[in-house]
């Protein structure tokens, strides 16, 4: 037991839950031959094997699902004493500010509060609608604890603010299944030059909006917006009944209502979802919460494209369908 660190557990666990080496490094924010050199060490501390491992699966070894309901009682004591620990000490209460974009619809929010409230279970979340540039400027006045967005300017050069990927993710097409641009694996930006778009309102993120206008214009179209939107689901909803096709982050369309498709577009630039904290937090509760959203957004983080665009049937930007496109 002197031998065992808490990080080759935390390692086992997410292993054992995913079954492939690869994600469980993503996971873990380890690289892979680093997270195998663990478990090697840990099988070899514990002194029998707790993966079957070949080209094709990963699998728990009996051991390793005896191992793994002991570990997971461990994890479940140590956050229980974590938690009676803080109530001792007089912090049964606390408060999280959260400067963030409620469009963006970030998926891995709702499981980081889940799991935070496990550790501080009285909890209070304050919420505060603001892109990257106010997030950061709220944050040296001290008016939010963390901010969650995609930067957009330069970070203070004094360092007082530090900023960490959490989700990288590419720009996507939300079209319906019957649409012409449906059988494509990926689109280009000037197949957009014909159809009605329904895009976030430039309110939402002022120099994101440009930049995807200006990136537009050098593909040699002006984009004919027919709707800005400041909620993304009126959006979607839109794209339903007709009125056009929808531009957004692939992230705020991983649920989709029957019937329609979102596609990755090629030539606009990857939308890097950054955490931002002051330099000198030392707040249990923000650090925790970082942690986590950064575990949870791993799951949503995009792998690099394997299809090229030439390997797949071109539909001409001029193609028209009859009637409304959507």
């Amino acid at each position: 037991m002197r031998t065992i660190e808490l990080r080759q557990l935390r390692y086992f666990v997410i292993l054992a839950k995913e079954l492939h080496f690869g994600r469980a490094a993503e996971l873990a924010f380890v690289t892979q031959p680093a997270l195998s050199q663990q478990i090697a060490k840990l099988e070899e501390q514990v002194g029998a094997a707790l993966f079957l491992r070949d080209r094709r699966q990963v699998q728990l070894t009996p051991a390793g699902r005896v191992f793994l309901d002991g570990v997971e009682k461990i994890f479940g004591e140590l956050e229980l004493s974590l938690r009676l620990a803080r109530q001792t000490g007089n912090q049964a209460t606390f408060e999280l500010s959260v400067g963030m974009v409620e469009y963006t619809a970030l998926p891995f929010i709702p499981t980081s509060l889940i799991r935070l409230q496990a550790l501080y279970p009285d909890i209070k979340i304050a919420r505060h609608e603001m892109n990257a540039a106010r997030q950061i400027e709220a944050l040296l006045q001290r008016q939010i604890d963390v901010g969650l967005g995609v930067p957009v300017v330069p970070l203070p050069q004094n360092g007082e603010v530090v900023s960490e990927l959490i989700l990288k993710s590419c720009w996507t097409l939300l079209i319906r299944d019957t649409h012409r641009l449906a059988p494509l694996h990926s689109i280009r930006l000037d197949d957009l030059a014909s159809e009605r778009l329904i895009i976030p309102a430039r309110a939402v993120n002022e120099p994101l909006y440009d930049s995807v206008i200006a990136r537009c214009r050098t593909a040699g179209f002006t984009p004919n917006v027919v709707y800005e939107t400041m909620q993304a689901q009126v959006g979607i909803t839109l794209v339903q009944q007709g009125l056009g096709v929808m531009l957004g982050a692939a992230y705020v369309f991983t649920s989709l209502p029957p019937g329609l498709r979102s596609i990755p577009i090629e030539g606009l630039d990857a939308l890097p979802v950054h955490s931002f904290r002051r330099a000198d937090e030392n707040n249990g509760l923000v650090l925790d919460f970082i942690e986590l959203a950064q575990e949870d957004a791993r799951r949503f983080s995009l792998p690099p494209r394997e299809t090229a665009l030439n390997e797949q049937p071109r539909i001409p930007a001029t193609a028209s369908e009859t009637g409304m496109t959507g």
